[in-house]
């Protein structure tokens, strides 16, 4: 006969985090999702000084919502980027300074090669010091060339990782403002475009409108068919909503299967009937599961609009703008609001 021992162990400290996690969740009516749970964790360890500063802000001014938690996140990716951007830099930088070491010790011997050949110059016209001040000659010459191939290798290898590293930052820029699903700047690059955005529409005095756009019933697909499916749904409708994407039209994906886009110089009028023509053409098609070839059916997607008109800062647009996009969902989804003046 064989026995089995079963050790019973307390939970320990992890279990009380875990509660209170929750407890920070449910309160601010906040989705379990990997990135609302990380900034909870963070919060609630207390590892990230900046970052509760945030939270604690949020929570005084009405609570964690979808939106601030996104612009937390945001904000501190936009930090590690340029921590890692600016390593780059300044790689690339001992990588200048070595030339221009190379380029002066370079110029020094060229100067020392011609004060030598000017010294010399008497000497070879005296037919006593002629074979001997030729031979030197001949030694310096050597080393001149010498050194001057060193220089040239020297510098081939520089501007070589030079230009390595010029490659490094341009991918490190476009990997630190790219969402990797859908090839949609993330909500760090929405974050700095919005800023600028504001900064020229007040400067222009031109409108800027904001929509936030969520598809409908992503948890039901993700149930139903599985997160490979859910993905490829947000590929779908990132895509459809990038067609329009101008100079004036700026696209990003917001985080789960949420995404912004900010009309530079249209009145929120104007916005709403664009993205309303996205949303009826989106909302026609009969789609299936091409590794099955199963149906899918209909992908929809709701959205609010908020103007910049009225609100002070970037924050308040995208509230104004999720308020909205909770009307638009509460009233039967597939539709798009406008926010009003007080929201």
């Amino acid at each position: 006969m064989t026995t089995r021992a079963v050790q019973e162990t307390s939970p320990g400290p992890w279990r009380n985090l875990y509660d209170k996690i929750g407890s920070l969740l449910f309160e601010n009516s906040l989705e379990p999702t990997p990135e609302n749970f990380d900034v909870c964790h963070r919060y609630l360890t207390a590892n990230d000084g900046e970052l509760n500063s945030q939270v604690d802000r949020a929570l005084k001014s009405g609570g964690l919502t979808a939106v601030s938690v996104a612009s937390i996140i945001a904000q501190r990716s936009v930090e590690m980027s340029a921590e890692d951007l600016g390593q780059m830099a300044s790689g690339a930088q001992a990588q200048l300074n070595t030339i221009l070491t190379l380029l002066h010790r370079s110029s020094q011997d060229v100067r020392s090669y011609g004060d030598s050949l000017e010294e010399n110059r008497a000497a070879l016209e005296d037919p006593e010091t002629t074979v001997r001040t030729v031979d030197e000659l001949i030694t310096l010459t050597k080393t001149m060339i010498e050194k001057s191939r060193e220089v040239e290798e020297k510098l081939r290898v520089s501007s070589e990782e030079i230009t390595q590293l010029r490659g490094n930052l341009a991918e490190a820029r476009k990997q630190a403002d790219t969402d990797p699903l859908t090839g949609l700047p993330n909500r760090g690059s929405m974050d700095r475009q919005l800023k600028d955005a504001i900064e020229n529409a007040r400067v222009n005095g031109t409108p800027l409108s904001i929509a936030i756009c969520d598809i409908d019933k992503f948890k039901v697909i993700n149930d139903t068919h599985g997160h490979l499916v859910g993905d490829e749904v947000i590929k779908f409708v990132a895509s459809s909503l990038a067609k329009k994407n101008s100079d004036r039209l700026f696209v990003a994906r917001f985080g789960g299967e949420e995404f912004v886009m900010l009309f530079d110089g249209v009145a929120p009028e104007g916005a709403a009937a664009e993205l309303n023509d996205v949303r009826e053409r989106v909302g026609k098609l009969d789609l299936k599961i091409t590794s099955t070839g199963a149906k899918l059916g209909k992908v929809t997607f709701s959205a609010g609009i908020a103007a910049l008109e009225g609100r002070p800062n970037g924050s308040a647009i995208l509230k104004a703008a999720d308020t909205a996009l909770y009307r638009a969902k509460n009233d039967g989804r597939n539709r798009v609001y406008i926010a009003s003046s007080d929201e």
